[in-house]
Protein backbone atom coordinates (compact mmCIF):
# COMPACT_ATOMS: atom_id res chain seq x y z
CA UNK A 1 0.00 0.00 0.00
CA UNK A 2 3.00 2.61 0.89
CA UNK A 3 4.75 1.55 -2.25
CA UNK A 4 2.11 3.22 -4.43
CA UNK A 5 1.79 6.20 -2.31
CA UNK A 6 5.79 6.57 -2.05
CA UNK A 7 6.24 5.96 -5.98
CA UNK A 8 3.39 9.29 -6.46
CA UNK A 9 5.58 11.06 -4.21
CA UNK A 10 8.18 10.45 -6.61
CA UNK A 11 6.78 11.75 -9.73
CA UNK A 12 5.44 14.52 -7.89
CA UNK A 13 8.60 15.50 -7.21
CA UNK A 14 9.72 14.81 -10.52
CA UNK A 15 12.92 12.86 -9.48
CA UNK A 16 14.22 9.58 -11.25
CA UNK A 17 13.28 6.83 -8.89
CA UNK A 18 11.11 3.45 -8.34
CA UNK A 19 9.77 2.31 -5.32
CA UNK A 20 8.53 -1.64 -4.70
CA UNK A 21 8.29 -3.50 -1.73
CA UNK A 22 8.82 -7.10 -1.06
CA UNK A 23 6.56 -8.28 0.85
CA UNK A 24 2.65 -9.01 -0.25
CA UNK A 25 -0.40 -10.43 2.51
CA UNK A 26 0.60 -13.51 2.51
CA UNK A 27 3.53 -13.87 0.09
CA UNK A 28 6.72 -12.87 1.84
CA UNK A 29 8.72 -15.41 0.60
CA UNK A 30 11.81 -16.19 -2.13
CA UNK A 31 9.54 -15.80 -4.98
CA UNK A 32 8.04 -12.52 -3.72
CA UNK A 33 11.69 -11.03 -3.36
CA UNK A 34 12.21 -11.82 -6.75
CA UNK A 35 9.29 -10.60 -8.54
CA UNK A 36 10.21 -7.69 -6.65
CA UNK A 37 13.69 -7.64 -7.88
CA UNK A 38 12.82 -8.14 -11.35
CA UNK A 39 10.13 -5.21 -11.29
CA UNK A 40 12.90 -2.10 -10.41
CA UNK A 41 15.49 -4.10 -13.05
CA UNK A 42 13.03 -3.73 -15.51
CA UNK A 43 12.79 -0.06 -14.35
CA UNK A 44 16.68 0.34 -14.90
CA UNK A 45 18.02 -0.82 -11.14
CA UNK A 46 21.15 -2.93 -11.41
CA UNK A 47 20.10 -6.28 -10.21
CA UNK A 48 23.10 -8.54 -9.43
CA UNK A 49 21.21 -12.02 -10.63
CA UNK A 50 24.92 -13.96 -10.61
CA UNK A 51 23.99 -14.80 -7.07
CA UNK A 52 20.42 -15.86 -7.79
CA UNK A 53 22.10 -18.55 -10.90
CA UNK A 54 25.01 -19.79 -8.70
CA UNK A 55 25.78 -23.43 -9.01
CA UNK A 56 22.60 -23.89 -11.12
CA UNK A 57 24.50 -24.04 -14.93
CA UNK A 58 22.32 -21.39 -16.03
CA UNK A 59 23.79 -19.50 -18.65
CA UNK A 60 22.45 -16.76 -21.23
CA UNK A 61 20.92 -17.16 -24.01
CA UNK A 62 19.47 -15.16 -27.32
CA UNK A 63 16.15 -14.96 -27.14
CA UNK A 64 14.11 -15.58 -30.25
CA UNK A 65 12.17 -12.21 -32.08
CA UNK A 66 8.79 -12.28 -31.43
CA UNK A 67 5.85 -13.52 -33.69
CA UNK A 68 4.42 -10.66 -34.35
CA UNK A 69 0.19 -11.43 -35.78
CA UNK A 70 -0.82 -9.15 -38.07
CA UNK A 71 -4.49 -9.34 -38.19
CA UNK A 72 -6.43 -7.07 -41.00
CA UNK A 73 -9.92 -6.46 -39.99
CA UNK A 74 -10.48 -4.58 -43.35
CA UNK A 75 -9.93 -4.77 -47.08
CA UNK A 76 -6.02 -2.69 -47.10
CA UNK A 77 -5.98 -0.10 -50.65
CA UNK A 78 -3.71 -1.09 -53.12
CA UNK A 79 -0.56 0.93 -53.00
CA UNK A 80 -1.88 4.18 -55.09
CA UNK A 81 0.36 4.54 -58.16
CA UNK A 82 3.18 7.42 -58.40
CA UNK A 83 1.29 10.98 -60.17
CA UNK A 84 2.25 14.17 -60.63
CA UNK A 85 1.74 16.92 -58.67
CA UNK A 86 -1.39 18.81 -58.61
CA UNK A 87 -0.81 22.09 -60.73
CA UNK A 88 -1.44 25.18 -58.12
CA UNK A 89 -3.12 27.06 -60.72
CA UNK A 90 -6.02 24.28 -60.75
CA UNK A 91 -6.22 23.99 -57.12
CA UNK A 92 -6.31 27.82 -56.40
CA UNK A 93 -9.02 27.69 -59.21
CA UNK A 94 -11.32 25.01 -57.33
CA UNK A 95 -10.65 26.44 -54.09
CA UNK A 96 -12.10 29.41 -55.40
CA UNK A 97 -15.10 27.84 -56.86
CA UNK A 98 -15.48 26.13 -53.62
CA UNK A 99 -15.34 29.56 -51.55
CA UNK A 100 -17.71 31.47 -53.54
CA UNK A 101 -14.89 34.01 -54.38
CA UNK A 102 -15.82 35.85 -57.75
CA UNK A 103 -13.34 38.34 -57.30
CA UNK A 104 -10.52 35.80 -57.54
CA UNK A 105 -12.31 33.65 -60.34
CA UNK A 106 -12.65 36.78 -62.40
CA UNK A 107 -8.99 37.54 -61.99
CA UNK A 108 -8.27 34.03 -62.81
CA UNK A 109 -9.97 33.90 -65.89
CA UNK A 110 -9.74 37.32 -67.49
CA UNK A 111 -13.16 38.00 -67.66
CA UNK A 112 -15.84 40.24 -65.91
CA UNK A 113 -17.97 39.79 -62.43
CA UNK A 114 -21.22 39.17 -63.92
CA UNK A 115 -20.25 36.27 -66.82
CA UNK A 116 -18.52 34.70 -63.30
CA UNK A 117 -21.55 35.26 -61.04
CA UNK A 118 -24.01 33.12 -63.68
CA UNK A 119 -21.50 29.81 -64.24
CA UNK A 120 -20.78 29.83 -60.47
CA UNK A 121 -23.41 27.91 -59.18
CA UNK A 122 -23.48 25.29 -61.92
CA UNK A 123 -19.47 25.20 -61.14
CA UNK A 124 -20.29 25.11 -57.22
CA UNK A 125 -22.65 22.20 -57.63
CA UNK A 126 -20.58 20.08 -59.93
CA UNK A 127 -17.07 20.30 -57.99
CA UNK A 128 -19.32 19.45 -54.56
CA UNK A 129 -20.67 16.26 -56.35
CA UNK A 130 -17.69 15.65 -57.74
CA UNK A 131 -16.20 15.48 -54.54
CA UNK A 132 -19.05 13.31 -52.64
CA UNK A 133 -19.01 10.86 -55.22
CA UNK A 134 -15.37 10.14 -54.86
CA UNK A 135 -15.69 10.20 -51.49
CA UNK A 136 -18.64 7.66 -51.51
CA UNK A 137 -16.58 5.64 -53.86
CA UNK A 138 -14.13 4.93 -51.23
CA UNK A 139 -16.47 2.93 -49.12
CA UNK A 140 -17.56 0.79 -51.98
CA UNK A 141 -16.81 -2.73 -51.39
CA UNK A 142 -17.54 -6.36 -53.19
CA UNK A 143 -17.61 -9.73 -52.50
CA UNK A 144 -15.29 -11.73 -55.11
CA UNK A 145 -13.77 -15.30 -54.75
CA UNK A 146 -10.03 -16.06 -55.19
CA UNK A 147 -8.94 -19.45 -55.78
CA UNK A 148 -6.27 -21.01 -54.12
CA UNK A 149 -3.11 -21.31 -55.59
CA UNK A 150 -1.80 -24.87 -53.83
CA UNK A 151 -4.30 -26.49 -51.33
CA UNK A 152 -2.03 -28.20 -48.43
CA UNK A 153 -2.81 -32.50 -48.62
CA UNK A 154 -5.03 -33.46 -45.05
CA UNK A 155 -6.81 -36.17 -44.15
CA UNK A 156 -9.54 -36.61 -41.51
CA UNK A 157 -9.79 -38.69 -38.26
CA UNK A 158 -11.92 -39.32 -35.48
CA UNK A 159 -15.83 -39.65 -35.69
CA UNK A 160 -17.89 -36.89 -38.05
CA UNK A 161 -21.66 -36.65 -37.37
CA UNK A 162 -23.25 -36.00 -40.74
CA UNK A 163 -26.67 -34.30 -40.57
CA UNK A 164 -29.17 -34.32 -43.54
CA UNK A 165 -32.92 -34.52 -44.06
CA UNK A 166 -35.42 -36.92 -45.46
CA UNK A 167 -34.71 -36.76 -49.00
CA UNK A 168 -31.58 -35.56 -49.49
CA UNK A 169 -29.27 -37.77 -50.65
CA UNK A 170 -26.03 -37.73 -48.60
CA UNK A 171 -24.49 -40.35 -50.43
CA UNK A 172 -21.65 -38.90 -52.14
CA UNK A 173 -20.77 -36.72 -49.33
CA UNK A 174 -20.49 -39.99 -46.95
CA UNK A 175 -17.75 -41.42 -49.18
CA UNK A 176 -16.09 -37.98 -49.09
CA UNK A 177 -15.58 -38.38 -45.98
CA UNK A 178 -14.76 -41.65 -45.57
CA UNK A 179 -12.15 -42.13 -48.20
CA UNK A 180 -10.75 -38.64 -46.38
CA UNK A 181 -9.90 -40.63 -43.17
CA UNK A 182 -12.94 -40.01 -41.23
CA UNK A 183 -15.57 -42.14 -39.43
CA UNK A 184 -19.05 -41.29 -40.69
CA UNK A 185 -21.82 -40.72 -37.93
CA UNK A 186 -25.12 -40.06 -39.86
CA UNK A 187 -28.13 -38.16 -38.43
CA UNK A 188 -31.39 -37.89 -40.84
CA UNK A 189 -33.59 -34.87 -39.21
CA UNK A 190 -37.42 -34.77 -40.36
CA UNK A 191 -40.00 -31.36 -40.24
CA UNK A 192 -40.86 -32.12 -36.27
CA UNK A 193 -36.67 -30.95 -35.76
CA UNK A 194 -37.36 -27.04 -36.64
CA UNK A 195 -38.18 -27.15 -33.17
CA UNK A 196 -34.88 -27.40 -31.46
CA UNK A 197 -36.17 -28.69 -28.04
CA UNK A 198 -37.09 -31.54 -30.18
CA UNK A 199 -33.83 -31.86 -31.90
CA UNK A 200 -31.80 -31.36 -29.01
CA UNK A 201 -33.38 -34.94 -27.85
CA UNK A 202 -32.41 -36.20 -31.00
CA UNK A 203 -27.87 -35.05 -30.50
CA UNK A 204 -27.88 -38.15 -27.49
CA UNK A 205 -25.18 -39.57 -29.42
CA UNK A 206 -22.60 -36.61 -30.08
CA UNK A 207 -20.13 -37.07 -27.60
CA UNK A 208 -16.70 -37.78 -28.72
CA UNK A 209 -17.30 -36.20 -32.10
CA UNK A 210 -14.35 -34.53 -34.37
CA UNK A 211 -16.43 -32.40 -36.47
CA UNK A 212 -20.00 -32.16 -37.55
CA UNK A 213 -20.88 -31.73 -41.78
CA UNK A 214 -24.34 -30.78 -42.74
CA UNK A 215 -25.85 -31.14 -45.85
CA UNK A 216 -29.68 -29.58 -44.59
CA UNK A 217 -29.23 -27.25 -47.84
CA UNK A 218 -30.29 -29.62 -49.48
CA UNK A 219 -34.14 -29.72 -48.34
CA UNK A 220 -35.24 -26.87 -50.45
CA UNK A 221 -38.92 -27.51 -49.79
CA UNK A 222 -41.34 -25.05 -48.14
CA UNK A 223 -44.13 -25.29 -46.07
CA UNK A 224 -42.72 -26.87 -43.40
CA UNK A 225 -42.83 -24.41 -40.75
CA UNK A 226 -46.50 -23.37 -39.97
CA UNK A 227 -46.58 -19.92 -40.71
CA UNK A 228 -43.82 -18.90 -42.58
CA UNK A 229 -42.38 -19.68 -45.84
CA UNK A 230 -39.36 -20.71 -44.82
CA UNK A 231 -37.00 -23.57 -46.53
CA UNK A 232 -36.69 -26.44 -44.82
CA UNK A 233 -33.26 -26.73 -44.91
CA UNK A 234 -33.06 -23.35 -43.80
CA UNK A 235 -34.87 -23.66 -40.76
CA UNK A 236 -33.66 -27.50 -39.87
CA UNK A 237 -29.87 -25.42 -39.54
CA UNK A 238 -31.15 -22.51 -37.77
CA UNK A 239 -32.80 -25.38 -34.84
CA UNK A 240 -29.46 -27.68 -35.42
CA UNK A 241 -26.99 -24.72 -34.28
CA UNK A 242 -29.49 -24.23 -31.55
CA UNK A 243 -29.78 -26.92 -30.95
CA UNK A 244 -26.01 -27.88 -30.72
CA UNK A 245 -25.63 -24.72 -28.38
CA UNK A 246 -28.44 -25.72 -25.89
CA UNK A 247 -26.52 -29.80 -25.75
CA UNK A 248 -23.35 -28.18 -24.92
CA UNK A 249 -21.72 -29.66 -28.12
CA UNK A 250 -18.58 -27.45 -29.01
CA UNK A 251 -17.96 -29.48 -31.67
CA UNK A 252 -17.03 -27.08 -35.58
CA UNK A 253 -20.46 -27.13 -37.70
CA UNK A 254 -19.72 -27.20 -41.52
CA UNK A 255 -22.47 -26.51 -43.43
CA UNK A 256 -22.89 -27.91 -47.57
CA UNK A 257 -24.49 -26.27 -50.01
CA UNK A 258 -24.45 -26.93 -53.64
CA UNK A 259 -24.65 -24.32 -56.54
CA UNK A 260 -25.21 -21.68 -54.37
CA UNK A 261 -22.58 -19.12 -55.15
CA UNK A 262 -21.27 -17.96 -58.46
CA UNK A 263 -17.20 -17.88 -58.31
CA UNK A 264 -17.32 -15.92 -62.21
CA UNK A 265 -19.38 -15.36 -64.92
CA UNK A 266 -19.42 -18.91 -66.13
CA UNK A 267 -19.94 -20.07 -62.62
CA UNK A 268 -23.58 -19.91 -62.45
CA UNK A 269 -26.06 -20.16 -59.73
CA UNK A 270 -28.28 -23.14 -59.79
CA UNK A 271 -29.59 -23.24 -56.25
CA UNK A 272 -30.39 -19.66 -54.73
CA UNK A 273 -32.36 -21.08 -52.11
CA UNK A 274 -29.60 -22.39 -50.42
CA UNK A 275 -27.82 -19.41 -50.11
CA UNK A 276 -29.80 -18.41 -47.24
CA UNK A 277 -27.72 -20.81 -45.19
CA UNK A 278 -24.85 -19.67 -46.04
CA UNK A 279 -26.41 -16.08 -44.58
CA UNK A 280 -27.14 -17.91 -41.19
CA UNK A 281 -23.32 -19.40 -41.21
CA UNK A 282 -22.40 -15.84 -41.01
CA UNK A 283 -24.61 -14.88 -38.56
CA UNK A 284 -23.40 -18.12 -36.34
CA UNK A 285 -19.58 -17.23 -36.93
CA UNK A 286 -20.21 -13.69 -35.16
CA UNK A 287 -22.79 -15.55 -32.56
CA UNK A 288 -20.71 -18.37 -31.53
CA UNK A 289 -17.55 -18.30 -33.38
CA UNK A 290 -16.28 -21.35 -31.35
CA UNK A 291 -18.72 -24.47 -33.16
CA UNK A 292 -18.74 -22.79 -36.35
CA UNK A 293 -16.35 -24.27 -39.01
CA UNK A 294 -17.38 -22.84 -41.61
CA UNK A 295 -19.99 -23.18 -45.38
CA UNK A 296 -18.74 -25.17 -47.84
CA UNK A 297 -20.21 -24.65 -51.97
CA UNK A 298 -19.98 -27.98 -53.63
CA UNK A 299 -19.63 -28.67 -58.12
CA UNK A 300 -22.78 -30.01 -59.11
CA UNK A 301 -20.82 -33.55 -59.08
CA UNK A 302 -18.50 -34.18 -55.84
CA UNK A 303 -15.76 -36.54 -57.88
CA UNK A 304 -13.14 -38.36 -56.44
CA UNK A 305 -11.03 -34.88 -56.64
CA UNK A 306 -12.97 -32.78 -55.32
CA UNK A 307 -13.81 -35.21 -52.93
CA UNK A 308 -10.26 -34.95 -51.77
CA UNK A 309 -10.51 -31.27 -51.15
CA UNK A 310 -13.77 -31.60 -49.38
CA UNK A 311 -11.92 -33.66 -46.93
CA UNK A 312 -8.47 -31.50 -47.20
CA UNK A 313 -10.52 -28.02 -46.42
CA UNK A 314 -12.47 -30.00 -43.79
CA UNK A 315 -9.41 -30.97 -41.76
CA UNK A 316 -7.82 -27.07 -42.04
CA UNK A 317 -6.20 -27.28 -44.97
CA UNK A 318 -6.86 -23.42 -45.44
CA UNK A 319 -6.69 -22.38 -41.93
CA UNK A 320 -9.91 -19.63 -41.02
CA UNK A 321 -10.68 -19.46 -44.33
CA UNK A 322 -14.24 -20.03 -43.41
CA UNK A 323 -16.31 -19.46 -46.61
CA UNK A 324 -15.16 -21.48 -49.41
CA UNK A 325 -16.45 -23.52 -52.81
CA UNK A 326 -15.18 -26.21 -54.73
CA UNK A 327 -15.58 -26.51 -58.35
CA UNK A 328 -13.92 -28.61 -61.22
CA UNK A 329 -11.29 -25.96 -61.97
CA UNK A 330 -9.92 -25.81 -57.86
CA UNK A 331 -10.91 -24.48 -54.62
CA UNK A 332 -11.64 -20.91 -53.91
CA UNK A 333 -12.11 -18.93 -50.88
CA UNK A 334 -14.47 -15.15 -50.19
CA UNK A 335 -12.45 -12.37 -50.12
CA UNK A 336 -13.83 -8.69 -49.78
CA UNK A 337 -12.26 -6.12 -52.26
CA UNK A 338 -12.14 -2.67 -52.98
CA UNK A 339 -14.90 -1.95 -55.50
CA UNK A 340 -14.05 0.08 -58.56
CA UNK A 341 -15.88 3.56 -59.19
CA UNK A 342 -18.74 3.36 -61.70
CA UNK A 343 -16.98 5.18 -64.86
CA UNK A 344 -18.32 8.16 -65.82
CA UNK A 345 -22.03 8.43 -67.60
CA UNK A 346 -22.75 4.69 -66.68
CA UNK A 347 -25.38 5.47 -63.84
CA UNK A 348 -28.87 5.46 -65.03
CA UNK A 349 -31.50 7.77 -63.57
CA UNK A 350 -34.05 6.38 -61.24
CA UNK A 351 -37.63 7.34 -60.64
CA UNK A 352 -39.84 5.00 -58.34
CA UNK A 353 -43.04 4.78 -60.46
CA UNK A 354 -46.65 3.50 -59.17
CA UNK A 355 -47.24 2.71 -55.70
CA UNK A 356 -43.94 2.79 -53.59
CA UNK A 357 -43.94 0.59 -49.85
CA UNK A 358 -42.02 1.45 -47.02
CA UNK A 359 -42.04 -1.02 -43.97
CA UNK A 360 -41.10 0.63 -41.00
CA UNK A 361 -42.93 3.49 -41.93
CA UNK A 362 -42.77 4.85 -38.23
CA UNK A 363 -38.93 3.77 -37.68
CA UNK A 364 -36.19 6.47 -37.32
CA UNK A 365 -34.89 6.01 -40.87
CA UNK A 366 -38.46 5.61 -42.39
CA UNK A 367 -38.90 9.08 -42.97
CA UNK A 368 -35.71 10.39 -44.11
CA UNK A 369 -36.31 7.73 -47.02
CA UNK A 370 -40.11 8.70 -47.60
CA UNK A 371 -38.85 12.84 -48.09
CA UNK A 372 -36.05 11.27 -50.37
CA UNK A 373 -39.05 9.08 -52.61
CA UNK A 374 -41.13 12.18 -52.77
CA UNK A 375 -37.93 14.51 -53.94
CA UNK A 376 -37.59 11.70 -56.52
CA UNK A 377 -41.17 11.93 -58.18
CA UNK A 378 -43.01 9.01 -56.04
CA UNK A 379 -46.25 9.09 -56.72
CA UNK A 380 -48.20 6.91 -54.15
CA UNK A 381 -45.99 6.03 -50.97
CA UNK A 382 -47.53 3.27 -48.06
CA UNK A 383 -45.46 3.50 -44.98
CA UNK A 384 -46.68 -0.09 -42.97
CA UNK A 385 -45.72 0.34 -39.06
CA UNK A 386 -47.60 -1.53 -36.59
CA UNK A 387 -49.43 1.49 -35.26
CA UNK A 388 -50.13 2.99 -38.30
CA UNK A 389 -51.79 6.33 -38.47
CA UNK A 390 -51.83 6.07 -34.96
CA UNK A 391 -47.71 6.07 -34.53
CA UNK A 392 -46.15 9.41 -33.27
CA UNK A 393 -45.46 12.27 -36.15
CA UNK A 394 -46.86 9.97 -38.67
CA UNK A 395 -49.89 12.75 -39.71
CA UNK A 396 -47.32 15.39 -39.89
CA UNK A 397 -44.99 13.64 -41.83
CA UNK A 398 -48.05 12.49 -44.17
CA UNK A 399 -48.94 16.38 -44.65
CA UNK A 400 -45.42 17.58 -45.34
CA UNK A 401 -45.17 14.19 -48.50
CA UNK A 402 -48.60 15.80 -49.64
CA UNK A 403 -47.49 18.89 -49.64
CA UNK A 404 -44.53 17.70 -52.04
CA UNK A 405 -47.27 16.09 -54.46
CA UNK A 406 -46.99 12.63 -53.34
CA UNK A 407 -50.11 10.75 -51.99
CA UNK A 408 -49.27 9.05 -49.09
CA UNK A 409 -51.04 6.11 -47.21
CA UNK A 410 -50.23 5.30 -43.45
CA UNK A 411 -50.79 1.30 -43.02
CA UNK A 412 -51.13 -0.69 -39.72
CA UNK A 413 -49.76 -3.78 -40.76
CA UNK A 414 -47.18 -6.06 -39.12
CA UNK A 415 -44.65 -7.02 -41.03
CA UNK A 416 -44.28 -10.13 -39.82
CA UNK A 417 -47.23 -11.62 -40.03
CA UNK A 418 -47.88 -13.13 -44.14
CA UNK A 419 -51.47 -12.99 -43.67
CA UNK A 420 -51.62 -9.57 -42.56
CA UNK A 421 -49.10 -8.38 -45.32
CA UNK A 422 -51.24 -10.68 -48.02
CA UNK A 423 -54.30 -8.67 -47.09
CA UNK A 424 -52.31 -4.99 -47.34
CA UNK A 425 -51.51 -6.04 -50.65
CA UNK A 426 -54.84 -7.58 -51.58
CA UNK A 427 -56.20 -4.22 -50.38
CA UNK A 428 -53.63 -2.01 -52.87
CA UNK A 429 -54.51 -4.66 -55.50
CA UNK A 430 -58.30 -3.83 -55.07
CA UNK A 431 -58.40 -0.15 -55.38
CA UNK A 432 -55.85 -0.25 -58.75
CA UNK A 433 -52.33 0.37 -57.11
CA UNK A 434 -49.41 -1.71 -58.52
CA UNK A 435 -46.35 -2.27 -56.03
CA UNK A 436 -43.55 -1.68 -58.09
CA UNK A 437 -40.95 -0.74 -55.43
CA UNK A 438 -39.99 -2.04 -51.60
Amino acid sequence: VLAMSVQDMIDDAGVAGVASGTLRRDNGGLDRFLLSAAEVFVRGVQVDWAAVFEGTGASRVDLPTYAFQHENLWAMAAAPEAVTAADPEDAAFWTAVEDGDVSALTAALGTDEDSVAAVLPALSSWRRARKERSTVDSWRYRPTWKPVTKLPQRTLDGTWLLVSADGVDDTDVAEALETGGAQVRRLVLDESCTDRAVLRERLTDADGLTGIVSVLAGAERTGAVPGTGLVLGVALTVALVQALGDAGVDTPLWALTRGAVSTGRSDKVTAPVQAQVAGIGWTAALECPGRWGGVVDLPETLDARAGQRLAAVLAGALGDDDQIALRSSGVFTRRIVRADAAPDGSARDWKPRGTTLVTGGSGTLAPHLARWLAEQGAEHLVLVSRRGPEAPGAAELRAQLEERGTETTLAACDITDRDAVAALLESLKAEGRTVRTV
